[in-house]
């Protein structure tokens, strides 16, 4: 089962740690890099197995897999 039920802050939250500042102050926001309108059904679906989701935002590689863990590199 999927332990990630609402990805888009816990990406924004994982993004703003790697650089040390607040979520509200990233920008763009994330709405505008990736639509969470698309990422949040595919990492809900606790029936996708092998699921990885990766995309760049602010100079990062963010990665969402299956188990919903989110890694900022």
């Amino acid at each position: 089962m999927n332990e990630l039920e609402n990805p888009i802050p816990q990406i924004v939250e994982a993004v703003a740690e790697t650089e040390d500042v607040e979520p509200v102050t990233l920008e763009p926001p994330l709405a505008e890099v990736v639509d969470p309108d698309a990422v949040e059904p595919l990492v809900e679906d606790s029936t996708a197995s092998g699921l990885e989701i990766r995309f760049e935002d602010r100079d990062h590689d963010i990665l969402v897999d299956d188990s919903g863990r989110v890694q900022v590199d």
